[in-house]
Parts: C-alpha cells; sequence; structure tokens
C-alpha cells in the first residue's frame, strides 16, 4: 500500500470509527438500555478496533505487537504516568475545575471496570494498536526533547487522542474542565506511544493508560 495513501487512511478510519462508536452509543441510548455513561461508544470502539487490527495484520500492512514484559521495565512509564496524574490533579486545583460529572455518576466498581481496564484497552487499540501502527511510514520524522525522541506516528496519535476529548462538552463539563482534559488525554497519549514505539510492544501503551485513569480515580476518592 502506498505510504501516503496508509497514513491518510489511518486517520480517516480512525474518526470513522469514533463516529460509529458514538452512533452506537444514541442508539443504545434510544432503545433506553440502562448502562453507564460512554459504555456504549467504548464498547464499539473495542470491537472495531479488535476487527480493524486483526484484518490490517493479516494483510502486513500493520504490525501489531503484544507480549509479556518485565516488572522492572514496568517502573519509568508508570513513575511517568503517576507524576503526570499528580501534576494535573495539582493544577486543576489551582484552576479549580470540578470533577467529571459523567466519571463521579459511576460507582467505584463501575470506574473501575469502564474507566479503568475497559475504556483504557479500546481506545489504546484504536489509537496505538491500529493507528500509530498506519502512521508507521513517516516513524523517521519527529522531534528531540532532551534525550526523549518523539516520532511524528506517536505526536499525530496522541494529539488525536487528545482531541477525541472534545465531545466531553456534550456530558455538561465545563469548557474550560474539557480544554484541561484534552491536553493531559494528549501528553498520556505520546507517552503510552512513545513506550509501545520504543519496546515495540502495544502491552505498554496499555498499562500506561490504565496507570492513568487508576491515578485519576484513586486521586479523586482520597482528596
Amino acid at each position: 500500500m502506498n505510504k501516503i495513501l496508509k497514513m491518510f487512511l489511518g486517520i480517516f478510519v480512525t474518526f470513522l470509527v469514533l463516529m460509529i462508536s458514538g452512533g452506537i452509543e444514541i442508539t443504545l441510548k434510544s432503545l433506553s438500555i440502562s448502562i453507564p455513561e460512554g459504555v456504549g461508544s467504548q464498547f464499539g470502539i473495542l470491537i472495531i478496533s479488535i476487527l480493524l487490527i486483526f484484518l490490517f495484520s493479516r494483510k502486513q500492512i500493520i504490525k501489531f505487537n503484544i507480549s509479556k514484559l518485565k516488572i522492572r521495565q514496568l517502573i519509568y512509564p508508570i513513575g511517568l504516568t503517576v507524576l503526570l496524574s499528580i501534576l494535573i490533579y495539582l493544577f486543576s486545583m489551582i484552576v479549580g475545575n470540578e470533577n467529571h460529572p459523567s466519571a463521579t455518576s459511576m460507582s467505584v466498581l463501575q470506574q473501575l471496570i469502564f474507566i479503568v481496564f475497559f475504556a483504557s484497552l479500546s481506545e489504546e487499540l484504536l489509537f496505538r494498536g491500529f493507528l500509530q501502527n498506519m502512521l508507521e511510514p513517516i516513524r523517521s520524522c519527529g522531534i528531540n526533547i532532551s534525550n526523549i525522541r518523539l516520532s511524528l506516528p506517536v505526536i499525530i496519535s496522541g494529539v488525536l487522542f487528545g482531541i477525541m476529548h472534545f465531545a466531553l462538552v456534550s456530558t455538561g463539563a465545563s469548557f474550560s474542565l474539557v480544554i484541561q482534559i484534552v491536553v493531559s488525554a494528549m501528553l498520556l497519549g505520546m507517552i503510552a506511544g512513545f513506550f509501545q514505539e520504543k519496546h515495540n510492544n502495544f502491552t505498554f501503551a496499555f498499562i500506561v493508560h490504565m496507570t492513568a485513569n487508576l491515578s485519576g480515580l484513586i486521586i479523586s476518592i482520597v482528596l
């Protein structure tokens, strides 16, 4: 497949998946099916992303790798993610943003299942497992920050991941809070993408995302 076509196809399909998943959420609500906010769309993202990764990997358009890792390999990514979560919380305290309404309407168990695990898996499969791998042709391009190199696939998938969170405006969250979440999601996406690319292992992206969501949950409960 042509490299340019592959990149644009990856971005187009990613937005198409988000639109279809949003439609699934609206449909479930119209049928009066009682599920937590956002679960319908996350379910759509999960199923479609799995199918995309399977089909594109089978056609050898993308290379998707998921493998075991050692505990010591997680110290840096988890520590960095936790630090980011704490800084985000401190910033929210300074600017005085409230908690996100859709998250606080769930029980702790529901948040563990749907936000920490389910949402982390579905979103990482789409943005890192599928999109970032579709952007692989431009991996040689990027920027260097100190001794850390962020490739364009990592940056683009992270930015688009953050932009996706503008949809939270529809939940009643304040615009300032949504901006904070969007920027935070961009940084999280880049961290997840960086470690996936560095180790050629999707497991790192998933662990980083779960760590961020779990840290946010713990902070909201304890503080």
